[in-house]
């Protein structure tokens, strides 16, 4: 009867040639389902496409969560990931699990990068649940990345780095700015891309020079041949007219916060992270006016997104812009 082969002594794949190898045989579903990888391609193969025997090192690491699941705990062979490297060179790992072992009651994993040009190929790692963020089980399909710099090779991975640099890089600012006073005007709108999106896109912080238009519903925004001018307007008259009146009145923040998103989503002044900028510094704005914000939480559901989404095309569009206020009453505190 033909059956994998195991190899004893293997700990990933980088120790056999071979083309295709047994990597795991994993829940799935109600059942089971082995998994292949097809080392020439750098590809997984689920199922029973793989003509038996071929060598196998499953029997390294045991599943216990389905493979298919990318909200598990479990980091699993064929996983893609994003590691934090720290590294200056790679700061952030994205790579795909391919081997396993235990060494002094540690456990490390073998990883190899996805981005063929990545300046470190491969690495053991030591698994620190801090550390690792499960991006794909590889079962499907992936959309490779736009241009960057943090080797990226799928779209999946770059957003994920962006959510990680946010998170660490947003609170960051709001300190900056809790404690200077700076001006909230067009500069510190800028500064906030570039604080979320230097080191992972060269044009972070610089206004786009192409035009854009936004979703698949075809809105269009500002050209690029008016976008400095029209930051440099919203940035004086954002200060002159809703800022010096604010205080500590819920109702005049609201209105600025509202202005100031429905300009900047009409202007959608980069080429991307637009919605992610314009969410920092509306909270950067509130905060430093002694009002709590979070956005976040108010659209936090699938239904309650594209409402927020509705509200804002209502705004910038229809000039109506009650639904987008009634968002942002919710998300001040």
């Amino acid at each position: 009867m033909l059956k994998h082969i195991k190899l004893p002594d293997a700990q990933c794949l980088e120790q056999t040639e071979n083309k295709i190898t047994h990597i795991k045989t994993t829940p799935y579903k109600k059942g089971r389902v082995n998994l292949y990888w097809n080392k020439s391609r750098s590809a997984l193969i689920v199922g029973n496409k793989v003509k038996l025997p071929v060598l196998s090192i499953a029997h390294i690491m045991k599943c216990k969560e389905d493979f298919s699941n990318t909200d598990r705990n479990e980091i699993q062979l064929g996983d893609s990931v994003c590691y934090i490297f720290a590294k200056p060179l790679v700061p952030i790992y994205c790579a795909t699990v391919l081997g396993y072992q235990i060494y002094n009651k540690k456990r490390y994993y073998y990883l190899e990068a996805n981005d063929p040009h990545c300046k470190i190929p491969y690495t053991w790692a030591e698994f620190d649940k801090n550390k690792f963020f499960l991006v794909s089980s590889n079962k499907s399909e992936r959309k490779f990345s736009v241009k960057n710099e943090v080797f990226a090779y799928y779209q999946d991975e770059l957003e994920t780095i962006e959510r990680i640099y946010s998170t660490i890089r947003s609170e960051k600012v709001i300190r900056e700015y809790m404690t200077s006073k700076k001006y909230l005007g067009e500069s510190a709108f800028l500064y906030c891309h570039l604080s979320l999106f230097k080191g992972i896109y060269s044009w972070a912080g610089q206004y786009r020079t192409h035009e854009v238009v936004v979703t698949n519903r075809n809105h269009p925004t500002m050209h690029p041949d008016d976008i400095k001018d029209a930051m440099r307007k919203f940035g004086d008259g954002f200060a002159s007219k809703y800022l010096k009146s604010v205080k500590n009145d819920r109702r005049k923040i609201v209105e600025a916060l509202t202005f100031a998103h429905t300009q900047l989503a009409w202007i959608h002044p980069f080429s991307d992270g637009n919605g992610r900028t314009m969410r920092l510094y509306l909270e950067l704005v509130a905060r430093t006016r002694g009002f709590e914000f979070n956005l976040k939480n108010a659209i936090s559901t699938s239904k309650n997104k594209r409402y927020y989404h509705f509200a804002v095309r209502s705004a910038v569009n229809n000039g109506e812009d009650k639904h987008l206020k009634s968002i942002l009453f919710k998300a001040i505190n």
